[in-house]
């Protein structure tokens, strides 16, 4: 994967790379209401550069919000109104846990790993 673009707050990394024709977005750290507006902007970035087809890792993840749920809720659904597809890498303890708190796990693709996202991804190509 080739580095693509970063974003560092004192909280929170935010890391972007392609994967063949797969954005892949990382972040690290604390993702709530103190860093939302960097959350935003990274994530408008990576749907600019990769377009709508996105794996957004959540494995860093030290806390997760109830604001920043509802930003992932807003990628996933941007990324499939524009003809895409969008899958969220975490596992269902530490910070993510909200994404099945909330149910967001039984609509929004989650993944264990990075590769088992990217392997289950609908070929950008084939639109």
């Amino acid at each position: 994967m080739s580095d693509r673009h970063n974003i560092s707050t004192a909280e929170t990394t935010f890391a972007a790379e392609s994967s063949g024709s797969m954005g892949v977005l990382t972040v690290r750290g604390t993702l709530d209401f103190t860093t939302h507006e960097s959350a935003t902007d990274f994530f408008d970035k990576s749907f600019a550069q990769f377009g709508p087809h996105l794996v957004v890792n959540l494995l860093g993840l030290d806390f997760l919000d109830s604001r920043a749920t509802g930003l992932l809720v807003t990628c996933w659904k941007r990324a499939l109104d524009d003809g895409g597809w969008l899958g969220l890498v975490a596992v269902e303890h530490g910070a993510a846990r909200a994404l099945w708190i909330t149910g967001l796990a039984s609509h929004v693709p989650i993944f264990p790993t990075v590769a088992d996202a990217l392997a289950a991804a609908p070929s950008p190509d084939a639109e």
